[in-house]
């Protein structure tokens, strides 16, 4: 009698073989698919440490500070149009993600840092218009104020000359916003002095509007145009600090003497 194989005495046992042979490749099969989806997110491009912006634990607290002093320099040397970004970056020592994490835009940044040098220029004189009361110290708390703090922040004074000679559209709005806020305005505080001292007869009558554009721009004048300055004054060229400190008394003399009411200035002959 030929021998028959198991399977075929028992057909059940014939299906034992490739069941235990799926449950040895499972565990193959679920590893090899681990590693493709591993190697998928592999794939995965990720984004550049440099790009991602600091934790506010590890930023260091002066970093904003820095970036507007930075670009308070470029800006001033190079003008809105001629800085670039990755200038003040480099002035302030950070990389250029680091600024566009503060500053998306140029013109966002230019506009920070025009914003900010108004606030501190206002604050500071009108603090010290605030402080005085009649027409004498009022003129000098302005005229003083206004020079020495061109003197001090001469990058500002530069960057707001530069504005002006590209149409001044930014210091115009920064202006119109301050003036619509009821924020005040050391140029319209020492109209508002003038002007109560026009009604008490404390000084004759003038354009009070020309008046105000006279003082900006006898202050102004010696930064402006310095070259033209020195050619008629050497005290400019040999010692400038004195030079302003003369400047100062000058303006506020020729604006009292200017101001001084009529009747006063015929007593003041008479007696003479």
């Amino acid at each position: 009698m030929p021998c028959r194989s198991r399977a075929a005495m028992h057909p059940a046992a014939g299906n034992l073989r490739p069941v235990r042979a799926v449950t040895r490749v499972r565990p193959v099969l679920t590893r090899l698919l681990n590693d493709l989806d591993n190697a998928r997110i592999a794939m995965v491009p990720q984004a550049p440490a440099a790009t991602r912006p600091p934790d506010t634990e590890t930023r260091p607290p002066d970093t904003e500070q820095r970036i507007f002093d930075a670009a308070l320099t470029v800006f001033a040397r190079k003008g809105r149009d001629g800085a670039r970004l990755q200038e003040i970056a480099d002035h302030a020592g950070i990389n250029r993600a680091l600024l566009h994490y503060y500053f998306r835009t140029k013109e966002q940044l230019y506009e920070a840092v025009f914003e900010h040098g108004c606030r501190q220029f206002m604050a500071g004189l009108s603090q010290s218009l605030r402080a005085e009361e009649g027409v004498e110290d009022s003129l000098r708390a302005f005229v003083y104020g206004y020079i020495d703090y061109i003197y001090e922040h001469q990058d500002m004074a530069r960057l707001m000359l530069n504005e002006c000679l590209c149409g001044g559209g930014v210091l115009e709005r920064h202006l119109t916003a301050a003036i619509e806020a009821r924020e005040e305005v050391p140029g319209l505080l020492l109209e508002d002095r003038l002007r109560a001292a026009l009604g008490a007869g404390e000084i004759r009558e003038v354009d009070l509007r020309h008046t105000l554009l006279t003082i900006v721009s006898a202050c102004l004048f010696p930064f402006v145009a310095l070259p033209t300055v020195r050619l008629f004054h050497s005290r400019a060229v040999e010692d400038f600090d004195r030079f302003l400190e003369e400047r100062k008394a000058h303006i506020v003399d020729l604006l009292l003497a200017g101001l001084r009411p009529a009747e006063e200035v015929v007593r003041t002959e008479a007696l003479a």
